[in-house]
């Protein structure tokens, strides 16, 4: 059973009417809202501790603060106690704050948003959910006897579970907000602590209280003061010593300011630096000021240095419908093109020959036009083993973004989702329909 399958059964009916009635909101809406929060936090969670600091946040936040799953035997009966509530939530805001500092208001507004509710009660939300995400990893920890690196693991052992798991219209919103693409990619991995560390902390039990390192310094046992004048004496050769190289810059200084011959501090500028530097610049401009200055033919498309992007701009086909759509400002925004040149091996990320050319291509013309933003479509038909379409489709295109963001365009001018095969669970026409693999590009600001 997946994490999420567990919270599934704990927030049951009963107990979101409850958090409903508190909250002050409607029972559908807060059901969104709370299934949102558990996706954010988990998905947070896994990015949080691809550091070793964040590893021992979160295994150190559920010792201290006795995160062992007792909650989830009678957290019906605790909800019909407000102050009771009440404290579960502020508990809850008060580690989210640590373990994802400042995202706090961020991911409130992005729930109050997704579900319809006021930004107040999804804050409450985030608090109560919190906690009660915690107690479920508390409750593996103890049963399962896991320390903080193996808390990890099985924390990103849910990986797939969460892909699977997100509705498609909250997963971009929930990528960017969290800054998951790493993570739901499937690059990001749980960080390893060292191993003394490790190994006293697998030697602690559960119920043994987390004490921080602390570090002492070697102290002579002597009953003579041998050891602080030796200190002492270190001490004054240090500063002897850096008043010395002191009084040496001071003297080369002023001989150079008394010299006739000015002096240049500039580094040369080369070719490199003109062409890295403007797309920084280009990177950097506001998006209604980056519209006015967007180029608006395609004579102003900047050829680039590489063989193979160059001949994919002069002639290539992606260019060839996408210019004269974007530099004529009375077509709408909207329109879909197919990424025909790109492709990918069956079940697998490994693009096929000539795919790279296409994606060269679709990074020298969003770095030709700054203003236009778009969306990577994915669909897929050939997963296998315990990878689903919807999964595979994602992890697709969000390799794709990954490549465009390292060829250096701004990640916020990408979005990346997947819709698996093209066919909705919800269709109950009966009328059998095709599936699909592609990969098409929705262009959402031009």
């Amino acid at each position: 059973m997946t994490l999420f399958d567990s919270l599934t059964d704990v927030l049951n009916p009963d107990v979101v009417t409850r958090i409903a009635d508190y909250i002050d909101e409607p029972v559908d809406k807060t059901r969104k809202a709370v299934n949102g929060l558990v996706y954010t936090i988990t998905g947070g969670l896994m990015k949080r501790t691809t550091t070793e600091i964040g590893v021992n946040q979160l295994f150190n936040h559920i010792q201290k603060g006795r995160y062992d799953g007792s909650l989830l035997d009678n957290l019906t009966t605790v909800l019909r106690e407000p102050a009771q509530t009440n404290t579960l939530i502020t508990q809850g805001n008060d580690v989210i704050s640590h373990l994802l500092p400042a995202m706090k208001s961020s991911i409130g507004s992005m729930i109050s948003t997704y579900a319809g509710i006021r930004n107040s009660s999804a804050i409450s939300l985030l608090g109560l959910t919190t906690t009660i995400v915690l107690h479920m990893l508390g409750r593996r920890v103890k049963d399962q006897k896991l320390d903080a690196d193996t808390l990890a693991s099985s924390l990103f052992a849910e990986r797939d579970a969460l892909v699977n798991a997100v509705p498609e219209e909250f997963m971009p919103r929930l990528v960017e907000k969290v800054g998951l693409q790493q993570v739901m990619a499937g690059v990001a991995a749980p960080a390893r602590r060292s191993v003394v560390e490790s190994a006293a902390n697998s030697s602690r039990s559960y119920s043994e209280p987390v004490r921080q390192p602390i570090s002492y310094e070697s102290a002579d046992d002597s009953d003579n003061d041998a050891g602080s004048l030796a200190k002492w004496g270190i001490g004054g050769l240090l500063v002897v010593a850096l008043m010395a190289v002191g009084y040496y810059v001071y003297q080369n200084t002023q001989k150079h300011n008394n010299d006739n011959e000015p002096t240049t501090d500039v580094s040369p500028v080369t070719s490199n630096t003109v062409q890295s530097d403007t797309v920084a610049r280009s990177l950097a401009v506001p998006a209604d000021s980056a519209a006015r200055t967007a180029p608006k033919s395609a004579s102003a498309v900047v050829t680039p240095a590489t063989p193979t992007a160059t001949a994919s701009s002069a002639g290539g086909s992606l260019t060839q419908q996408l210019t004269p759509y974007v530099s004529n400002p009375a077509l709408p925004k909207g329109r879909i093109f197919p990424l025909t040149g790109v492709a990918f091996q069956p079940g697998s990320l490994s693009l096929t020959a000539g795919s790279q050319a296409t994606i060269n291509e679709l990074a020298t013309l969003l770095k030709a036009n700054p203003a236009l933003q778009i969306q990577l479509i994915g669909y897929a038909n050939d997963a296998s083993g315990a990878l689903t379409n919807k999964s595979l489709s994602f992890k697709r295109v969000n390799q794709i973004k990954q490549q465009l963001m390292a060829s250096g365009i701004d990640f916020v001018r990408i979005d990346a989702i997947g819709r698996g095969s093209g066919v909705s669970k919800r269709d109950t026409s009966g009328v059998a329909k095709p599936t699909l693999r592609k990969i098409d590009m929705k262009v959402v600001a031009k």
